[in-house]
């Protein structure tokens, strides 16, 4: 279930947990597109992102990252803080085979696809106690923008002649114009063109 290495004190720690759920009536092309949301990403961050996600296949991946976690932390006591996503992979179960009554007593094939998930999450520590992963980036953005917002402003190269000077006045007969050539591009987008 998970993979172990040995340090120099001889203890075993595991590094990777592993997590699966077997034939999902879900087809792996839908499952997939939630399954690249959350790769690479630390586990609790996922579960949080797929929440927000609308689609069936959010619940599924949510529950299997969540027992991935509890596996983790009841089996190999690892701070699910810690745990990371190293892979998830969705791929091809058995497929049901049905039949759709079509005209003049014909059917046509009905493919119920379903689907294997995978799960490995592994355990990197902290730095420095900070958070890492994807955010964290967008995090320290944010703090710098922040900053930067208390920094008075530099002066530009345009005079400021330029900069405050009023627009022209337009005519009544160009406002006119303006608001036909608005009312064809709308005309034009409904039909299509």
């Amino acid at each position: 279930m998970a993979e172990k290495t040995v340090q120099k004190n001889n203890i075993v720690e595991p590094k990777q947990v592993t997590a699966h759920a077997r034939s999902l009536h879900i087809a792996p092309r839908k499952l997939r597109l939630v399954a690249n949301l959350v790769k690479q990403m630390p586990a609790q961050e996922a579960l949080t992102q797929l929440g927000f996600v609308n689609k069936k296949g959010a619940n599924v991946v949510s529950k299997l990252i969540a027992s991935a976690i509890a596996n983790a932390e009841h089996n190999f006591s690892l701070d699910p803080h810690t745990l990371f996503i190293a892979s998830i992979t969705c791929d091809a179960a058995a497929v049901m085979k049905r039949y759709m009554p079509r005209a003049r007593g014909s059917s046509s094939p009905l493919n119920r696809r379903m689907s294997h998930l995978h799960v490995v999450l592994e355990s990197r520590p902290l730095k420095n106690g900070k958070k890492t992963g994807r955010f964290a980036s967008l995090l320290k953005r944010k703090s710098s923008e922040k900053s930067a917002k208390n920094v008075p402003e530099v002066a530009t190269d345009v005079p400021e002649t330029l900069q405050n000077a009023p627009e022209p006045q337009k005519s009544s007969e160009q406002i006119k114009q303006n608001k036909v050539q608005q009312k064809r591009r709308l005309f034009n987008r409904r039909i299509g063109e």
